[in-house]
């Protein structure tokens, strides 16, 4: 690359701010999947104004970016970029919590800052509110895993519509402020998300048309009276009901939105441990309705309520709701178990035990300090979105699980209930990348069932750097108006080439 770019980014940086070295370049190209795309250099702003400077010079040079918060998109394409031969602007020193107000629930954040570091901060101000976790890395930035249109635990799980105030980089350098934020004296950016005039938070979310610096995001209150409770189908035939049970019961909100999961057994598996490989053999794929005869299904529900008598009369809800539609329904709540309240991810505590998952098909143990780029693990991600109907989703389950299994893989799978008309699925693809020819397969199955759904109409709602171009075309202008977005935001292409950007969609672009 050119010397006279890195150069004037080290001048503003400092050589430990911009980093060429091998181990630095090799670490950043590799993810939980084959990839084939260069990394120039990584370059480590501190602030918002170096931001602003970064970008600047990359726009002289004709040097495109590769914006990353904390590099921790496992399963999606990790730190690489979309295309080759991008620097990656890597925003991990951008980590001050800016702003936190109690009464009015909310923090302000850099993309730089980690659920881990949330959570340890309002545990030291004793605070009651609590940030709607993931189930990746505890040290997995906020802004990031919300930019891309990541879900969380609990009702506020739906990342997008609890954050506002943004403070956006444009491509050629300059900085606004979305809603109230452009003005001096608001006294309402932290808590209204609309602002006056355009509403332009949306457009810097799954794009390359800014690079977030700012964000705040709304916290949640600790319930007055919080339960647990689990389901177990053994028999997934008996799943279409249960769905459309639990439709009603979320869309009237007995059940808040983003409060329940589904999930398979092997999904439930991989969390606990790691493939039984000497009870296998050393052969795959596992197959529990082979060996047990069934797969069970595991749902997993929490309740937010703001009394005992609340609480109690959901309860009694959604065990007349699910009588006789379920093996196995219990219940746990804060009276019969002091702890239900520490230490809990639908109340705001991350931890790892999700993510060890990704180490399943791995015959070395699991690491203390988890990092399945590094550790050669396998992980491929689909993230589907259904509407909440169990004819659908069951259709569209025994499909998915036949193509996964044909292709010698577990089909690990869960749902999230995002709202009563929607329904979220995670399909994982886990191997191992050190088993010969195990990358091509695993893309080849996922790339059959990608296509699969696409063809049914279900529409990946993100997506891994591997599927910017896999999309079916548009059958309007959205091509077009991306386009001139793209052309009047970023004239020189240098923000992210190839990430969301669907101008392909409009033939006539130049």
């Amino acid at each position: 690359m050119d010397v006279l770019v890195l150069k004037a980014w080290l001048n503003i940086l400092g050589s430990e701010n911009v980093l060429t070295d091998s181990a630095t370049i090799s670490a950043t190209q590799t993810a939980t999947f084959a990839t084939t795309q260069r990394v120039l250099a990584v370059i480590r702003p501190g602030n918002c104004q170096d931001v602003q400077a970064c970008v600047k010079i990359a726009n002289q040079y004709k040097t495109p970016l590769y914006p990353i918060s904390c590099g921790k998109n496992w399963g999606l394409g990790s730190r690489v970029p979309v295309e080759d031969n991008c620097v990656i602007l890597e925003l991990s020193r951008l980590n001050r919590i800016i702003d936190y107000n109690e009464k009015l629930a909310y923090i302000t954040v850099e993309p730089g800052v980690t659920f881990r570091q949330v959570y340890e901060y309002l545990r030291e101000q004793k605070s009651n509110l609590f940030v709607s976790v993931t189930g990746s890395s505890p040290y997995s930035s906020l802004v990031g895993n919300t930019l891309e249109r990541g879900e969380g635990i609990s009702p506020y799980g739906d990342r997008l519509a609890h954050v506002c105030g943004f403070e956006v980089v444009l491509p050629t350098g300059e900085c606004v402020h979305t809603g109230f934020g452009r003005f001096a004296n608001a006294k309402t950016t932290a808590v209204s998300r609309w602002g006056v005039g355009p509403y332009l938070d949306g457009i810097f979310t799954q794009s390359n048309l800014g690079i977030v610096t700012k964000m705040t995001m709304w916290l949640m209150p600790i319930p007055k009276y919080f339960q647990e409770f689990i389901c177990v189908i053994n028999d997934s035939y008996r799943l279409e009901k249960l769905i459309d049970t639990l439709q009603e019961l979320v869309l009237q909100e007995t059940i808040k939105s983003n409060s329940f999961t589904f999930w398979n057994c092997y999904k439930l598996l991989s969390r606990l441990g790691q493939y039984p490989w000497k009870l296998m053999g050393e052969k795959t794929p596992l197959s529990l309705k082979e060996r047990k005869g069934i797969e069970r299904w595991f749902g997993s529900g929490s309740l937010y309520s703001a009394s005992r008598e609340q609480g109690l009369a959901e309860r009694r809800v959604i065990e007349q709701a699910l009588e006789g539609q379920v093996d196995e329904l219990i219940f746990a709540d804060q009276d019969s178990k002091s702890d239900l309240l520490k230490e809990n991810p639908s109340l705001g505590t991350p931890n790892d035990k999700t993510i060890k998952s990704t180490y399943w098909r791995k015959k070395t143990k699991i690491p203390l300090q988890i990092d399945p780029d590094r550790d050669g693990c396998g992980v491929i991600w689909l993230c589907v979105v259904f509407p909440f109907d169990g004819k659908q989703i069951v259709e569209a389950l025994m499909s998915i699980e036949s193509t996964v299994k044909s292709s010698k893989f577990e089909p690990n799978i869960a749902m999230s209930c995002t709202s009563g008309r929607s329904i979220q699925m995670f399909i994982a693809i886990m191997y191992d990348r050190n088993v010969p020819e195990e990358d091509q397969r695993a893309m080849e199955c996922y790339e059959r069932v990608f296509q699969q759904l696409i063809q049914e109409g279900y529409i990946p709602y993100r997506l891994g750097i591997q599927s910017m171009n896999s999309l079916p075309p548009a059958q309007d202008d959205y091509g077009k108006l991306i386009s001139i977005l793209k052309q009047g935001l970023d004239p020189n292409n240098i923000l992210a080439p190839g990430r969301y950007d669907f101008r392909s969609d409009w033939p006539d672009q130049t």
